[in-house]
């Protein structure tokens, strides 16, 4: 039987794997399908009317899913002014109260995603060709509830991890 950390571990990885598969199979729907249009609009004076509204919901789950890996891949936007000039202990302590703060305001708007979604769903308002908009806003749920779970794994790890040359 597997550890707990190993099994988190493999699940992690997998759910990096559909994350970036997501994301390929998504950016090249959106240039095909971008393509489509221009190609529609310019040599045959038509388009899909509903195209675009499909494309903005896209670039929505592109942009939400890529959040998501740079969360994963510990690449996100941050100001490390402090991390280089402070020693060890309190690079580690800024690190902890900066994930900390992003797991908060990650898990705030899980909750407001998720609320969002439900009333979207209960609105049954239709986004274009009998599709409802909710499916296509599960992004903000999705994305963000695992942004929150990768934090609290980086607070988890920021408490609990030995400091260099010694147990913590």
């Amino acid at each position: 039987m597997d550890s707990i950390p190993a099994m988190i571990s493999r699940l992690g990885k997998i759910t990096g794997h559909v994350e970036k598969g997501l994301l390929v199979a998504l950016t090249g729907f959106l240039v095909g399908f971008a393509l489509l249009q221009i190609v529609l609009r310019n040599f045959f004076s038509t388009g899909l009317v509903w195209g675009d509204t499909l494309l903005r919901h896209v670039v929505l789950w592109i942009g939400l899913l890529g959040a998501s890996r740079a969360t994963a891949e510990n690449g996100h936007i941050r100001i490390d002014l402090l991390t280089r000039i402070l020693p060890e202990a309190g690079t580690r302590g800024v690190e902890l109260v900066g994930n900390t703060l992003s797991l908060a305001v990650c898990a705030a708007l899980f909750y407001a995603s998720w609320n969002f979604v439900l009333t979207e769903y209960e609105s049954r308002a239709v986004a274009f060709a009998s599709v409802p908009y909710w499916p296509l806003e599960t992004a903000f749920p999705l994305c963000f509830g695992l942004m929150t779970i990768r934090y609290a794994a980086l607070v988890a790890g920021g408490v609990y991890r030995p400091r260099r040359g010694g147990p913590s």
